[in-house]
């Protein structure tokens, strides 16, 4: 069941008492309320969820429907509670299969296409050593990339800052130029 669908099983009753055991004031209790959502929302978000507010609305439902049995026996911060149940929605949410992907408008597809018949050509313009260089300097990712510019700075004998402008220079042709090739391919369109 999806958590939108278990919202709205969410009986009035089950959210007065919810409220009533946040706080006997009902005003306090409804900041205190919208506090805990917005927190729990912000965590979920933290974490790289797509879905913090629907998940942050399942656990509050949770919590809700599980106020009767606990708010006898319930000490310490509210709050808390909310935290334990977020954690364990979390934790089947990303258990959960994945949502299908959209697939691409061919549209989209057909540009990217575009760009990358313009970096071929781009790149075979460019000089030997330039090409090289520009290659070698985007290839790794994280630790191996920093290893790799040492080395790439080291062979050239020149510094990493060097290096980093030599490829700033080349990277900015490269743009420059896969924008004219871009501009050509749409006026032939």
């Amino acid at each position: 069941m999806s958590p939108a669908r278990r919202l709205h099983d969410l009986k009035q009753d089950e959210f007065d008492q919810l409220l009533g055991w946040l706080d006997p004031d009902r005003e306090h209790a409804g900041q205190l309320y919208e506090k805990i959502r917005w927190r729990l929302i912000a965590i979920l978000a933290s974490r790289g969820c797509s879905q913090a507010e629907e998940l942050a609305d399942e656990t509050i439902d949770r919590v809700s429907r599980r106020v009767a049995d606990i708010r006898a026996t319930y000490v310490g911060d509210p709050a808390v509670y909310f935290l334990g149940v977020m954690n364990n929605v979390h934790h089947e949410y990303l258990k959960r299969p994945p949502l299908p992907r959209l697939v691409e408008r061919a549209e989209e597809a057909d540009t990217k296409e575009r760009v990358h018949l313009c970096l071929d050509s781009c790149l075979s313009k460019l000089a030997p050593h330039a090409r090289q260089i520009i290659e070698q300097y985007y290839a790794e990712d994280k630790r191996s990339k920093i290893n790799l510019r040492k080395r790439i700075a080291g062979m050239l004998g020149i510094s990493r800052s060097n290096l980093r402008l030599r490829a700033l220079r080349i990277r900015a042709k490269l743009q420059e130029c896969i924008q004219q090739c871009m501009d050509m391919s749409e006026a032939r369109l």
